[in-house]
């Protein structure tokens, strides 16, 4: 990854709320002395009607990475909202998320780059 590269949020619609993200980011960025939420640059909170969750960032991406290059709040989130990336390549896979969860109902619940599948536009008899 370049050095433009930081966390996005590709969008608050995948987030599940799970704080897997938060979770890890504070256990690393706590000196792996247990859950440390306060230590995390990342925290979960909910719209004003408690239906959404939005995770606010205050990162740059600058803690442990796992082999690939990614954040553990990246590799820890199970639906793919955050990402890894410069500007220009979260451009391009938000519209191309955006374009896969118009054919394909599971990619509004994950991101396709998280888990690499030969995914299929549904026929109407599918949907």
């Amino acid at each position: 990854m370049d050095s433009d590269s930081k966390v996005f949020v590709v969008s608050s619609d995948l987030c599940s709320g799970c704080r897997n993200c938060e979770i890890w980011c504070g256990f690393i960025t706590g000196k792996r002395r247990g859950f440390a939420p306060d230590a995390g640059h990342i925290h979960l909170h909910s719209d004003m009607e408690g239906k959404l969750n939005i995770p606010e960032l205050d990162c740059s991406g600058i803690c442990e990475r796992n082999e690939v290059g990614e954040p553990i709040c990246v590799e820890m989130c199970p639906t793919g909202c955050l990402i890894f990336t410069n500007r220009e390549d979260f451009e391009r896979k938000r519209t191309s998320w955006e374009k896969a969860r118009r054919v394909q109902p599971v990619f509004k619940l994950i991101v396709p780059w998280k888990y690499p599948y030969p995914w299929r536009e549904l026929r109407k008899e599918e949907l």
